[in-house]
């Protein structure tokens, strides 16, 4: 896995485009994006551990989540929870000027339990997740990161990286 952190830093974007997305944008998508993480957040306490009192109706033609793994729903509500919460982060130290990293750090664990309990369910983990995922990101920067490569994929290609076993 050390090697995932140098190898995804090749393949990164390092420039901010601030002339693309005003700061008022940013901050109410994030604020948006927090705000309903705590709704997932309430949704899975109440689904996973049983909070609050049962509920009558509610049902929508054509979704439902009962007879799905209930493993990746769980993990599902707790990565996009604890993303929720990444967004508080980063909002605040849009707010202070700097990030609290303890807190970031934090967060990342959570967003990695969350992480294991759905490679579990896929029966597959970290590395080889890890090493497909830099592979996938080798076909599409072979150099290194350009726009030109971002947004020409050939995503044919990338398929057939993400399926090979």
């Amino acid at each position: 896995m050390k090697n995932y952190l140098s190898d995804s830093a090749r393949t990164a974007s390092n420039t901010y485009f601030t002339d693309k997305v005003t700061e008022e944008e940013v901050k109410s998508t994030f604020e948006a994006f927090a705000k309903t993480g705590e709704t997932l957040d309430n949704q899975k306490r109440r689904l996973f551990y049983g909070k609050g009192d049962p509920l009558e109706g509610g049902k929508v033609d054509g979704f439902s989540i009962n007879g799905l793994n209930g493993n990746i729903v769980h993990a599902i509500y707790g990565l996009c929870t604890e993303a929720g919460e990444i967004s508080e982060a980063f909002l605040k130290a849009a707010e202070t000027g700097e990030f609290d990293d303890t807190n970031l750090k934090e967060e990342a664990g959570d967003l990695l339990w969350y992480l294991a309990m759905l490679f579990r369910e896929l029966d597959t983990d970290f590395e080889t997740v890890a090493t497909t995922n830099i592979n996938k990101l080798k076909a599409r920067f072979p150099e290194k990161f350009t726009q030109d490569n971002a947004y020409n994929r050939d995503l044919n290609i990338e398929r057939e990286i993400l399926e090979t076993k």
